[in-house]
């Protein structure tokens, strides 16, 4: 099997990803393993998300590798829907019980605000954006090396100085969306039984590492050593492998998740936003978690429907 046929399943894996980030946020009390844990490492959802994002943006700059070209696609694909959703954001901020300053409407609205006031970013993957982008040309330029362990490994340094510091949880998260290139650059490369087994020896090592760090090292330690994401650069690449090979057999399957996976930023702004509406008002324990869900799956084609709808009348 070619890698590139299992490039096809991206947006399925996306949509699994988006599944799990919502998991990951529910309140309900899963007791019963491994569903807990399944439950406790849903944020890998996000390193899914910035594994295809990686593998996507090779693509678009495959096609044409102008970057100021490749940010303006970029832009138009985001900017519609973000600008949007940003003025029903703040439009219903009472409803969330949050009271960020004015000034963060639009730190948040040009994706700056995680760098200026983390407290009043909508959520840190916004301001990661426009630094994953603009970082996509180099990226797709190192990734034609034959070996990438040089550049995960500079990678990986640039990580130390960021150690205790919020900006962890971004920058732990380049050397995914750089192996999403690498990948995407060896679109034509073969699958054998030797390079599947090392890549699944890989993702097992990394859930043994998180699982066991999980288990016995304190919530803080995990966060502010980056031990909650350094193990998901070994996890992604293999899960994704795996979850594109179970979506090529399972062809129903692959066509639910693909269609979650294609509403996957409106799902994703959506259910953030009614997370907190859900915790403000009605909690997320229980079954309100399902009401919390369905809305935000229901929000997510209402925000595409109406930025389609605008759009349309320019």
């Amino acid at each position: 099997m070619l890698l590139k046929e299992l490039f096809r399943y991206r947006n399925a894996c996306m949509g699994f990803a988006i599944l799990w980030i919502m998991f990951f946020h529910c309140g309900a009390a899963i007791t019963l393993e491994p569903f807990q844990t399944v439950k406790a490492l849903g944020y890998g959802g996000v390193d899914i998300f910035i594994f295809a994002s990686g593998i996507g943006c090779w693509h678009s700059l495959k096609k044409n590798p102008d970057a100021l070209s490749f940010l303006e696609r970029r832009a138009r694909r985001v900017l519609p829907t973000w600008i949007t959703f940003m003025l029903i954001w703040w439009s219903t901020l009472d409803v969330q019980g949050l009271e960020p300053p004015p000034s963060a409407f639009l730190g948040n609205l040009f994706f700056v605000q995680a760098f200026i006031d983390w407290r009043f970013s909508f959520n840190w993957y916004m301001s990661a954006l426009p630094v994953l982008y603009i970082l996509a040309p180099y990226f797709f330029a190192l990734s034609a090396r034959r070996s990438p362990m040089t550049v995960l490994t500079a990678l990986l340094i640039l990580t130390v100085p960021f150690l205790d510091q919020d900006y962890l949880i971004l920058v732990t998260r380049l050397p995914i969306f750089f192996l999403g290139f690498y990948v995407g650059a060896r679109r034509d490369s073969n699958i054998d039984r030797r390079t599947t087994i090392g890549v699944i020896t890989l993702t097992a090592l990394g859930f043994a590492i998180l699982i066991g760090c999980e288990k016995t090292l304190p919530q803080l330690m995990l966060s502010r050593f980056g031990l909650w994401w350094y193990p998901f650069i070994l996890i992604t690449p293999g899960l994704c492998l795996m979850l594109s090979t179970a979506f090529r057999r399972l062809p129903t399957l692959e066509k639910i998740f693909g269609l979650l996976g294609g509403l996957s930023f409106e799902v994703f702004l959506m259910h953030i936003m009614l997370w907190h509406v859900a915790k403000h008002h009605w909690g997320l324990d229980g079954t309100n978690w399902l009401m919390w869900f369905a809305a935000s799956l229901v929000g997510s084609a209402a925000l595409r429907s109406a930025v389609k709808f605008l759009i349309g009348r320019r």
